[in-house]
């Protein structure tokens, strides 16, 4: 409301002070008067009406004029050709149209007609001639001081709500980044305030929604791990007894249901120590950093490697870069990571299949690169493989898959500065994983 009086009071005062202006330039001489000529017309009508002879010393200024006889035949002026046929009309008819206006003085025998115009005009003839007229530029001048008006103030208005506005946009700017526990300035403005009051209702709001959610979220997992550890006492029980109904005397069937059995208890076994590795993943950060030698850390990989592939019966082709450095790593879930790629493979290769593991070292990147001779990743499995609990009923080897595995990977990978890419090998036809680490540290 106060940027609308402002403005209006600004277009108000440059009105007047215009015509002030205007009233000053006529009152020194500068500037003739609108009615200027209609004056003088009216001060010289009589000597015109009685002169035995008009001549051009008898017209007022700023008047132009011509004479005509009583049948229309010009005598005399210097009004322009243009306007002598209006002239004569207004002068036998007394009609006339356009900017110009026009006075007839009827004498013996002859008609003078004064043209003349009901605008300020300039004391000076050359200005008169090769100027635009005062009433246009007091015009011209009054527009451009209105948009000066409008855009000044405009300006100023927009900087001062931007800088009380600047509370509202910090406001926004902390909720943005997470920050939830900041403090709001006041704008100064209510409609403002109003809104900065809304914001904090709201950031309280999310805190304590954030903070429900997050012990949910630790119960869960808490329970989910604890359930997870539970289940491997009763599933080793299960696992014991048929180990040692298999070593009795049994019937062809009976034997063959002792072997569902273990074999079903191994799978579960599996299951249940990939999701124990997710459940460690959620705590990953709560690690022991080991100095080790890099060729003793790719040496423990293929070592349990080849154990694992010589109960599926399979082989490996190993390939590793020989150094004597040492680094400082989080050993225990890399380690981890990595045979989760490496029995991922395992899984997804027929017997005597061949799995490729290429491990290096360079720049303080470790990476290992596992690919298998199976049939590779279906298009679904490329894009989702990484993602927890992740099925893929059309996997590899016709059995449903759950990438609890290669999650626990990718988090690994991520949490140590490195990341993890699904594809499929062009040398071998089957699945390529490639992981990376950037946490490891160079030492001495």
């Amino acid at each position: 409301m106060r940027y609308v009086l402002v403005m209006l009071g600004s277009l108000v005062g440059l009105v007047i002070v215009a015509y002030l202006l205007l009233y000053l330039l006529v009152s020194v001489g500068c500037i003739y008067p609108a009615n200027y000529a209609e004056q003088k017309i009216n001060e010289a009508y009589d000597t015109i009406l009685r002169a035995d002879k008009v001549t051009a010393e008898m017209i007022p200024a700023l008047c132009d004029y011509v004479i005509f006889s009583e049948n229309g035949e010009k005598i005399g002026g210097d009004l322009s050709e243009q306007y002598e046929q209006i002239a004569w009309n207004v002068a036998k008819y007394g009609n006339a149209s356009g900017k110009y206006f026009y006075k007839v003085i009827v004498r013996e025998n002859e008609y003078v007609v004064l043209q003349y115009r009901l605008t300020p005009q300039y004391h000076s003839a050359f200005l008169r001639e090769h100027f635009i007229g005062p009433q246009n530029v007091m015009i011209i001048m009054s527009v451009i001081g209105a948009v000066a008006i409008i855009i000044i103030p405009s300006i100023r208005f927009g900087k001062r709500i931007k800088k009380q506005m600047q509370p509202v946009l910090d406001a926004i700017g902390q909720i943005k980044d997470q920050n939830l526990e900041y403090e709001t300035s006041c704008s100064g403005i209510k409609e403002f305030d109003d809104c900065l009051s809304a914001i904090d209702d709201m950031r309280d709001a999310l805190r304590e929604s954030l903070e429900k959610q997050w012990k949910t979220e630790q119960e869960k997992k808490q329970q989910m791990s604890a359930l997870a550890h539970d289940i491997k006492t009763p599933l080793t029980i299960v696992r014991g007894n048929a180990e040692l109904l298999s070593e009795t005397e049994l019937t062809t069937e009976q034997k063959n249901n002792i072997t569902y059995v273990l074999n079903g208890t191994t799978q579960i076994q599996s299951y249940v120590k990939q999701l124990i590795d997710v459940t460690k993943s959620w705590n990953c950060s709560d690690v022991t950093y080991t100095t080790v030698r890099l060729e003793d850390f790719f040496a423990d990989i293929k070592e349990q490697a080849l154990g694992l592939v010589e109960i599926y019966h399979q082989k490996i082709d190993w390939k590793a870069g020989q150094s004597d450095k040492k680094v400082t790593i989080a050993y225990d879930p890399m380690f981890r990571a990595v045979m989760n790629m490496i029995q991922n493979a395992v899984e997804h290769t027929k017997e005597n299949g061949i799995i490729y593991i290429d491990a290096k070292e360079q720049d303080g990147r470790l990476t290992f690169i596992v690919e298998d001779s199976g049939s590779g990743f279906t298009k679904e499995a490329l894009l989702h493989g990484t993602e927890q609990f992740f099925m893929d009923d059309t996997s590899r080897n016709g059995e449903a898959h759950y990438g609890m595995g290669l999650f626990f990977a990718k988090t690994v990978a991520e949490k140590y500065g490195g990341g993890i890419k699904l594809s499929n090998s062009e040398n071998t036809g089957g699945a390529r994983v490639e992981i990376f680490f950037l946490s490891s540290q160079e030492t001495s």
